[in-house]
C-alpha cells in the first residue's frame, strides 16, 4: 500500500500494461473487495487495478492488503479528502495507457474484459468514450469525429461515471487534478469538463460490449451515500445545483477552441439538458423511496406549479449569469434553443444511485 503524498513503497514494476482500472474508494470493504477480485479473475497481464482509498474506517486495507497480485496497488489518502479529491486522483495513479472510471459498489464482467481491450488496441485514435451498462443485443460501437462531434456526444452529459475511459497522455495533458479540483466549480462531475477537452484531441466512442453493470436497487437502499445529504441545496440533483452546473458547463464550452455556432448548439443542449433535471428530474428523484433513503432524506410529491416555477427560476438566472454582458450571443442560443427543442429535444440521464466516492 502507498500513500497519496509519499511514493516510497510504489509498485516496482514499471511496464505500462494497456489498461488501468481507477477505483476510489470509502468504507465499503466488502463491494470493493468483491469488485477487486472479479477483474482480477482475468490472468492477463496486460491489465492493472489502482485503488484510492480515502480515509475508510472499516477493513477496507486491511481486507485488500491480503489480495496478493502484482497488478493490483492500494493507495491511501491516510484520511477523508473528499469524494471529489479521490475522484479526480485516482485517475492520476493509472500507468495503463488507457484509464478506466469505475465506483466502488458497481460490478466488471471479466468475459468482456480481452474483447474492450481489443477495441482499444484496434482503435487507438480514440481518446476518450464510455462503456455502455445496457446495450441491444449485437449493437455496434459507436465513434464521433474528433470535436465538436465527440464533445456533443459525450461531455456535460452528467452520466453515472463507471466505464468512462480515456487515454492516459491525453487525460494527463488537461492537468485534472490540477484544474478541476474545485468543488464550487465542477460539484462531482469533473470528468465532463475532461470530455469536453480530451474529445478534441482524438474519436470519441460509445462502447457497447456490457463490460460494466451497476450496483442494484437492493443495494442502493442498503448502503446510503457517503457523499451526497439529499436534504442539502448543494445535492447534485438539487435544482440550484443543477442550475449552477448548467452554468459552469457553459462557460466551459465557451473556452473550447470551436465555432461560435457550435458552442451555442453545445450550451443549448446543456441548458435543456439541466432544466429538466432540475424540474422532471427532481420530480422523479423525491417520489423514489429507495433513493430518498439512499440520500437520506423523505420523499415526497413535486407538483406541476412547483415545476413550472423551479423552470422559470432556472431560465432567469441561467440567463443572467451568462448573457448580462454578452447580449449577442443570446439571438444565437435562442435559436439553437429552438432548434433542439422542435428536433430532438434534448435528454438528461437518469439519477443514479450513490455516485461518487
Amino acid at each position: 500500500m502507498t500513500t497519496d503524498e509519499s511514493a516510497a513503497n510504489a509498485c516496482a514494476d514499471t511496464q505500462t500494461p494497456l489498461l488501468t482500472f481507477c477505483i476510489p474508494t470509502y468504507n465499503r470493504a466488502a463491494s470493493v473487495h468483491r469488485l477487486v477480485m472479479s477483474i482480477l479473475a482475468e490472468p492477463d497481464g496486460d491489465i492493472q487495478i489502482v485503488v484510492l482509498d480515502n480515509g475508510s474506517t472499516d477493513d477496507t486495507l486491511v481486507r485488500l492488503g491480503e489480495i496478493k497480485d502484482a497488478r493490483l496497488e492500494v493507495r491511501s489518502n491516510g484520511h477523508n479528502r473528499g469524494a471529489l479529491f479521490n475522484m479526480v486522483n485516482v485517475l492520476s495513479h493509472g500507468r495503463g495507457r488507457y484509464v478506466v472510471y469505475t465506483t466502488d459498489q458497481d460490478r466488471t464482467n471479466v468475459d468482456v474484459i480481452p474483447a474492450f481491450k481489443a477495441f482499444l488496441l484496434a482503435n487507438p485514435e480514440v481518446s476518450c468514450g464510455y462503456c455502455v451498462f445496457e446495450s441491444q443485443p449485437g449493437q455496434g460501437d459507436e465513434f464521433f469525429s474528433k470535436g465538436y462531434e465527440a464533445v456533443r456526444a459525450l461531455a456535460y452529459t452528467g452520466r453515472h461515471p463507471t466505464g468512462y475511459f480515456f487515454r492516459n497522455e491525453d487525460l494527463r495533458s488537461i492537468h485534472l487534478v490540477e484544474r478541476f479540483s474545485d468543488f464550487d466549480v465542477v460539484d462531482l462531475f469533473p470528468l465532463e469538463f475532461a470530455f469536453g477537452e480530451i474529445a478534441l484531441m482524438g474519436r470519441g466512442a460509445i462502447y457497447h460490449g456490457r463490460l460494466f453493470a451497476p450496483n442494484t436497487g437492493s443495494e442502493v437502499v442498503s448502503h446510503k451515500s457517503a457523499t451526497t445529504n439529499g436534504a442539502s441545496k448543494t445535492a447534485f440533483f438539487a435544482p440550484q445545483a443543477k442550475l449552477k452546473l448548467a452554468i459552469s458547463f457553459s462557460r466551459h464550452i465557451r473556452q473550447l477552441p470551436l465555432s461560435a455556432g457550435e458552442k451555442s448548439m453545445l450550451a443549448a443542449n446543456v441548458f435543456l439538458r439541466e432544466v429538466r433535471g432540475a424540474t422532471a428530474g427532481f420530480k422523479a428523484v423525491m417520489g423514489n423511496e429507495r433513493l430518498c433513503i439512499h440520500y437520506r432524506m423523505e420523499p415526497r410529491r413535486v407538483g406541476r406549479l412547483e415545476m413550472m416555477k423551479t423552470g422559470l427560476v432556472f431560465s432567469g438566472r441561467y440567463f443572467k449569469a451568462m448573457f448580462a454582458n454578452d447580449i449577442g450571443a443570446v439571438l444565437p442560443f435562442v435559436g439553437c434553443l429552438l432548434k433542439t427543442t422542435f428536433g430532438k429535444l434534448a435528454r438528461g440521464p437518469g439519477v443514479q444511485p450513490d455516485l461518487r466516492h
